[in-house]
């Protein structure tokens, strides 16, 4: 039976539509459950949290009490029997609402409410240094900030009412990016156990190190958002009590149907649509959505319809589905928007998609590659980083965040049609940033033309450059040590050598490099196929071209890719990456096949125990497999543009 109550989690999935209430609460399946960033990002939150309970040695943990009104029980009875009581996972219940709060503390008549996040400031930085970072200029909460608010002011409201008798002051606690690791604080002390019976269940995190050093620390950041609150309080309020109003207080709960015209934003990225197939029972989107959901090609596929609109252009699509239309090419060539790289894009899947859609491969694709075999020349290298931003930094003396490249794979065509792949993986401790950047250059060198397939690799060797200065300031013995060079000069070489890679900086700052070519800004100005809808990633290119194109998969040097399913069409070629064991509880073996499970499975590597080697031989070769593929990716792309 589903909950009666209103809780937290309720209102944060359901404040921008009451219709998913409905979907929650009867347990529909959603597009998130086996999201492997989503679970990423949640296990760095725990993290964090253990480090922001460790600051109070006498809480209470109420963690393992699920029953909401045993826990309220208990929460009330630490409260009110303590004038100093700090409670973990406190319970709050008045009428319809119920939360647990991350961290409560009394302090005589204040109950201090601590929401604890992953998210960070820098207090270094005098844009966060301020007042309020969570404000913008205009003295709004900022968008970036406002799903963490609203978060808050639900819970400081439930308090207010479950203890009047107390003031009730509510605060963030966030992860301050200024703050350098000490050793107890990194990565390698905390490690997390999830329930394989029940994956939906809270992880449990265990810090493995001397708790006591994590008291005082810099790593966290407290600010009081009583303002901020206050700012959310009525808006709260009001969806509260319209979702809350829904349920009966047994159980039930009603389904209201909010309107799609008006609402279509919130759809397009909706947990309970599925694009792909349709899960087992209960596809919320086709029930809100009915007839309109089967429509093919769907507006909600068109490149970046939710940003159609402006202030001075107006929104054709709320129309269009008032309409009872639901396709993109409902819409009418002037209907795509403002003039400018959107609306090109736009127009360019308007304009083939109609009968099934057809694949646009210009001639102007082919004529820009071929001058990059001129200059910057040959030979071509097909570029891929793997890296990370955690909020534990991996090492001592990183900040919570700070980049941490550990992998490269490049795939080479030189001008003779010959191939060759040279990959670079970190297996040590050890910061891997420098050594990393001098293995490239020692491949990469000083000629040819570098391919990528976003900004992610200028972005990680800009940043990769700016820890060299700063390494070698704070200690530049220890900065020659991890980067296995042999002297200063050799790492001053280095650095200049990243930076001509880079290229010269413009008037905002943007490089401009004089060798990388990123194709996926080519593959948003000119390449089309029907099964990539409005998406333009390589994880949506790459298998459109690969099961449209016999000459590719008959390729020589594509062959070992090529794998058929059951109905004898190509798959995926991400899809067919062999599995290893990993030795998990659930006895099924893995394959890598996005960038988030590569980092877990590097951070297995580094830091988990592993008593048998073969296991983590699979870990080191599966991140090699992976990361060979996106090059290789970039290879079968740019053969299928050249019509080599």
């Amino acid at each position: 039976m589903p909950s009666p109550y209103l809780s937290k989690s309720d209102f944060k999935a359901c404040c921008d539509c009451r219709t998913k209430l409905f979907y929650r609460k009867h347990r529909y399946a959603t597009n998130v459950d086996e999201n492997e960033y989503l679970k990423f990002l949640a296990d760095g939150g725990f993290m964090i949290e253990t480090v922001a309970k460790g600051q109070y040695p006498t809480g209470v943990d109420l963690v393992d009490e699920r029953d909401p009104s045993r826990a309220f029980a208990r929460t009330k009875e630490l409260i009110n029997t303590s004038p100093d009581a700090v409670v973990f996972e406190a319970a709050a219940i008045w009428g319809k609402f119920y939360a647990r709060i991350d961290v409560l503390r009394r302090e005589g008549n204040t109950l201090h409410l601590i929401e604890v996040k992953s998210s960070s400031i820098n207090t270094e930085d005098p844009e966060d240094d301020t007042e309020s970072p969570f404000l913008n200029a205009k003295g709004a909460v900022s968008s970036k900030w406002r799903e963490y608010v609203l978060d808050v002011a639900f819970q400081t409201r439930l308090l207010r009412k479950a203890f009047p008798t107390f003031r009730v002051k509510p605060w963030l606690c966030v992860v301050n990016k200024g703050h350098r690791a000490t050793a107890h604080e990194t990565m390698a002390h905390f490690r997390v156990v999830r329930d394989e019976q029940n994956p939906r269940a809270r992880p449990e995190v265990i810090y493995e190190g001397d708790l006591q050093k994590l008291r005082g620390t810099g790593l966290l950041a407290f600010r009081d958002v009583t303002a901020e609150t206050d700012l959310l309080a009525d808006e709260v309020a009001t969806q509260s009590e319209a979702l809350a109003s829904l349920l009966d207080g047994r159980g039930g709960v009603t389904r209201v149907q909010e309107p799609i015209a008006e609402f279509y934003k919130t759809c397009r990225t909706c947990e309970y649509r599925f694009q792909d197939g349709r899960p087992a029972k209960g596809h919320g989107f086709a029930e809100c959505w009915g007839k309109l959901a089967e429509v093919s090609p769907h507006i909600l596929n068109l490149h970046r319809v939710g940003q159609i609109g402006s202030s001075t252009f107006p929104d054709p699509v709320p129309g269009l589905l008032a309409r009872g239309r639901a396709s993109l090419l409902d819409l009418t060539e002037d209907e795509l928007g403002k003039a400018g790289t959107r609306q090109e894009r736009r127009y360019l899947q308007w304009s083939h998609s109609a009968d099934g859609g057809s694949e646009h491969l210009p001639r102007v694709l082919e004529q820009t590659l071929r001058s990059h075999q001129t200059s910057p020349g040959w030979p071509l290298h097909f570029l891929d980083f793997e890296a990370c931003n955690v909020a534990l930094p991996y090492q001592a003396g990183l900040r919570p965040y700070e980049r941490v490249a550990f992998q490269w794979s490049c795939h080479t065509v030189d001008a003779s049609d010959q191939l060759a792949h040279t990959e670079w993986l970190n297996t040590e401790r050890d910061f891997p940033n420098f050594a990393f950047a001098a293995s490239l250059r020692q491949h990469l060198g000083e000629h040819g033309t570098v391919y990528v397939w976003s900004p992610y690799e200028q972005s990680t060797l800009n940043r990769v450059l700016l820890q060299i200065e700063e390494w070698v300031q704070r200690d530049a013995r220890e900065a020659l040590r991890v980067s296995g060079l042999p002297n200063r000069a050799a790492l001053d070489e280095l650095a200049d050598w990243i930076d001509r890679l880079l290229g010269p900086a413009d008037a905002k700052g943007k490089r401009h490099s004089p060798r990388i070519r990123d194709l996926h800004q080519l593959a948003l100005a000119h390449y089309f196929h029907p099964a990539m809808q409005g998406r333009t990633s390589i994880k949506v290119v790459l298998p459109a071209v690969w099961r449209s194109s016999a000459a590719l998969r008959a390729h020589p040097w594509f062959a070992a890719y090529l794998q058929l399913d059951e109905q004898g069409c190509p798959l995926d070629p991400y899809k067919a990456l062999p599995p290893l064991p990993l030795g998990e509880a659930d006895g099924d073996d893995d394959a890598i096949t996005d960038g988030t499970g590569a980092i877990r499975v590097y951070q297995d590597l580094i830091f988990r125990h592993e008593t048998d080697p073969q296991l983590r031989e699979n870990r080191r070769r599966l991140l090699l497999q992976y990361c060979e593929l996106d090059t290789a990716a970039m290879v079968m792309i740019w053969t299928h543009w050249s019509r080599v």
